[in-house]
């Protein structure tokens, strides 16, 4: 029995460890590189333009607009001033003007901005203690203060070196929410804790009731607001954005995967014009230039581009798709061949996995196949007993490939 035991314990690590190495060796080399193209909004032409790989051995990028009119790389760009002005001011060619609108480098970098959303962000554990800035310091550069704060039953402030709590400073912090009817423990906590940025806006807080509020620091007091957001708005995400442009705060998804921009204007909310976002399937792109706003959100399978003026409304929307991954014909004898793989990464989260993924139905023609082979292996090759064994085929019924693979590799004459 102990025989038996050890061999089957060996036979489960190997079945494991095929499950992992197998499929990686299958996408590796049957594995393709999607050729999504690049999607932009000239202002020149006023229509799409964009860039994708050529189909051909070379894969030279191609550079077109919505049109199919094909251009080489410096004509592509000339279309594009607010995302190449650098090279074509290098070469002469900026223009003096767009839509009547005095152009310059530096008119162009004071007004533009991206901000970034990957579904990621929507798996990732929220920090538990953050740094809170001097929003109104002295000195021109942002400093890391001593001490860091969290939000559970009460608002603490440690300090770093010691890890001890600092109760005058949380005495101060935590009179300033209560006054203001903040709602322990906290849901949510949003801001940059970082100094490489400009300035500081502190963090957007939502409270147990769901109620957000600002929290800064203002020549080492509190400043604390209660929004207005309404509560029932649902939030999800919020990332803080400091930009000199000072628009918007914050960017916030809800769990309807709708959008707002916080504004500056009394926390006012826009929503910005995107109906068909999914935030665990999609990642957005948000582009601000000195005319338009360009919203870009993607999955696996499709994009979607949206193009407003500066008051949000739509100018010009762009749609492509693909075919999948999960539908290409390798992806469908990928899922025949292995029952199941070991996920070890996935798209929506930088964490490293062990996820057992089932291929589904298909999986079935795979397992019928590696059972079928392991009995007349086992039966005309081997001239096993299989009533001894029978725990083999039962495994392999279980594994597929990965178990007739092992339970033939380590055979039972060893350990008897």
């Amino acid at each position: 029995m102990t025989a038996k035991l050890s061999r089957y314990s060996i036979i489960i690590l190997v079945t494991i460890s095929l499950s992992i190495l197998l499929p990686s060796l299958y996408w590796m080399i049957f594995d393709k590189p999607l050729r999504t193209p690049q999607i932009s909004y000239s202002p020149i032409i006023k229509d799409f333009v964009y860039t994708q790989t050529g189909e051909n051995s070379s894969g030279e990028k191609e550079y077109l607009d919505n049109q199919g009119k094909s251009y080489d790389r410096k004509s592509y760009e000339a279309l594009l001033p607010f995302s190449f002005y650098y090279n074509l001011d290098k070469w002469g060619i900026l223009p003096d003007s767009i839509d009547g609108i005095p152009i310059s480098t530096s008119y162009i970098r004071r007004n533009s901005q991206i901000v970034r959303i990957r579904s990621v962000y929507f798996h990732t554990p929220m920090i538990q203690i953050s740094p809170l800035f001097e929003s109104q310091s002295d000195f021109t550069r942002l400093e890391m203060p001593n001490e860091l704060f969290r939000i559970s039953d009460k608002l603490e402030f440690l300090n770093a070196r010691s890890n001890s709590v600092v109760d005058s400073l949380s005495d101060i912090y935590n009179q300033a929410f209560t006054e203001r009817g903040f709602q322990f423990p906290a849901k949510y906590i949003a801001g940059n804790p970082t100094t490489r940025k400009a300035f500081d806006e502190g963090y957007f807080i939502i409270d147990a009731a769901n109620t957000v509020f600002h929290l800064k620091q203002i020549k080492g007091k509190p400043y604390c607001v209660r929004t207005g957001i309404p509560i029932d708005l649902n939030l999800r995400y919020i990332t803080v954005e400091e930009n000199s442009r000072r628009e918007f705060y914050a960017i916030a998804v809800t769990w309807e995967n709708q959008i707002y921009l916080i504004t500056y204007d009394d926390y006012k909310l826009v929503r910005l014009p995107v109906n068909d976002f999914n935030a665990d399937e999609m990642d957005l792109m948000f582009y601000i230039d000195p005319i338009y706003r360009t919203i870009k959100y993607y999955s696996d399978q499709e994009l979607k581009c949206i193009v407003t003026d500066k008051d949000y409304n739509i100018i010009d929307t762009y749609e492509t798709r693909w075919l999948p991954k999960s539908e290409w014909t390798s992806s469908k004898i990928a899922a025949a061949i292995f029952p199941f793989q070991a996920e070890r990464e996935n798209a929506r989260t930088d964490y490293i996995l062990f996820n057992l993924k089932f291929n589904g139905w298909l999986a079935l023609i795979g397992t019928f196949l590696a059972l079928l082979t392991t009995l007349a292996v086992k039966t005309m090759v081997y001239r096993e007993n299989l009533k001894e064994n029978w725990f083999d085929l039962l495994l392999v019924a279980v594994t597929g490939l990965y178990g007739a693979l092992a339970v033939l590799l380590i055979r039972p004459e060893p350990w008897d």
